[in-house]
């Protein structure tokens, strides 16, 4: 008959006694906004862990609060859990796309999508989803006068070169009279009154493309 000794499951299973787990509150954030990433290590037994260091690291954008307290910005983040096996980071939403969060060989992933202001100027807000390669012009003068054939334009380019659209991109926009709004591939914008003249009219309008 073998003997038998009394020896805990943590000698045993060593590192694999914890069992760590992040939870991210959205998966889907937007841009330049935050989420709350929490860190819970319990062991085999499902009893949480105190006093346990875990090092987090976000493959891009950073971390700005540990439990609600302000940190230096960093991608890699140290933290203790308390008795509830617990801590939280606020990860900062600054960069687009897929960002891989690890800790302890664990792994989560958020995509990080959605307009981000580039741009204004007294006619124009330019709007940019790195995420989807696209930009968004959105209109927003009052006042304005255009006769029947004319330009209004000469606000400056204010457009990057690197989200010229592929190719000219054109925008048919139809209320009191008919406007066609463009942005050429060289990054130059304008809008052209195409039906009767209009007087202190308001432009509202939205003109997407891919760059």
């Amino acid at each position: 008959m073998s003997e038998r000794y009394n020896v805990s499951a943590s000698a045993v299973l060593g590192e694999n006694y914890k069992i760590t787990n992040i939870e991210c509150s959205d998966y889907n954030p937007s841009i330049d906004g935050n989420i709350t990433v929490t860190i819970t290590v319990n062991d085999v037994y499902g009893d949480s862990v105190e006093g346990e260091n875990v090092t987090v690291t976000a493959s891009e954008g950073t971390f700005a609060q540990l439990n609600g307290s302000d940190i230096t910005s960093a991608s890699s983040v140290t933290g203790t859990t308390n008795s509830s096996g617990q801590f939280t980071l606020t990860y900062n939403c600054s960069v687009w796309g897929l960002v891989d969060i690890s800790a302890n060989n664990v792994f989560k992933q958020i995509n990080v999508t959605g307009f981000k202001k580039i741009a204004e100027n007294t006619t124009y807000t330019l709007m940019v989803d790195e995420s989807t390669r696209c930009c968004r012009i959105e209109a927003h003068r009052t006042g304005v006068t255009i006769p029947n054939g004319h330009s209004f334009s000469g606000y400056g380019d204010f457009i990057p070169s690197k989200y010229y659209p592929k190719s000219n991109s054109f925008c048919l926009i139809m209320r009191k009279t008919t406007f066609l709004h463009y942005v050429f591939d060289n990054g130059s914008y304008g809008i052209t009154n195409l039906g009767s003249t209009v007087q202190d009219y308001t432009l509202a309008f939205i003109h997407e493309w891919h760059y």
